[in-house]
């Protein structure tokens, strides 16, 4: 259950406003309490409380961040938080039963069964990735001896004593190359091929991470 309660606040905080989702489910964990209206145009909504006439303007971050403090302690039964799962992430979500504690718990469907890479190269020209790499990324390019690979990447030291990195570097500089050096034009129209299929970096082999995320992100996997 609190996975699930973590995973819907993860979902609000990753994207930008989904002020019609916000509405929705602010009125069904608050059961119709709090009352949400929408302004044609803006990104952002007024709350009030049923019977009060004060009301709070709120839009972008704190939108997500209002939400993910109000859920939690929001005290949803199964049945309600598997209804709003499914709300949020775009797939059936049911009430179920941890098998280990014999606790309810929430069963989320992935909702990946019928997504298709299309060679787009959406995800691969469009989204911001350059934080993305992480530690068992470039233990196993250095592993393999990949220097075609690592001259790519940036390495940055924090206070903390801990690496960053940056990908895709322009090697010698600190700027970033537009689009993965490692991609391709294919000869079919409107297609592109990963070079580096084998040993791409993790984020790039994860993507999308569920149908919410493809469709978020403008991923055409699932379009027939």
């Amino acid at each position: 259950m609190k996975e699930a309660v973590d995973a819907v606040c993860r979902d609000f905080l990753q994207y930008d406003p989904q002020i019609l989702l916000f509405s929705q489910i602010i009125q069904l964990i608050s059961k119709g309490r709090i009352i949400v209206k929408r302004e044609a145009l803006k990104n952002g909504a007024w709350l009030t409380v049923k019977g009060r006439q004060n009301m709070r303007w709120m839009e972008g971050e704190e939108m997500a961040e209002y939400l993910c403090e109000i859920f939690p302690d929001a005290g949803l039964d199964a049945a309600m938080l598997s209804t709003s799962c499914s709300m949020v992430f775009h797939t059936r979500a049911t009430s179920s039963v941890d098998p280990d504690t014999h606790q309810p718990a929430i069963r989320i469907e992935t909702g990946m069964e019928d997504f298709f890479c299309r060679q787009c190269g959406q995800c691969c020209t469009l989204l911001d990735y350059e934080k993305e790499l992480t530690a068992d990324d470039v233990s196993l390019w250095e592993k393999m001896e990949r220097k075609d690979l690592l001259k790519w990447v940036r390495f940055l030291k924090k206070e903390d004593g801990k690496t960053e990195y940056r990908i895709w570097t322009i090697p010698g500089t600190a700027s970033l190359a537009k689009i993965c050096p490692f991609l391709e034009k294919s000869s079919f129209e409107n297609r592109w091929k990963c070079l580096i299929q084998d040993v791409k970096p993790g984020i790039c082999r994860q993507y999308p991470a569920s149908r919410k995320h493809a469709f978020m992100t403008g991923c055409t996997g699932f379009k027939k």
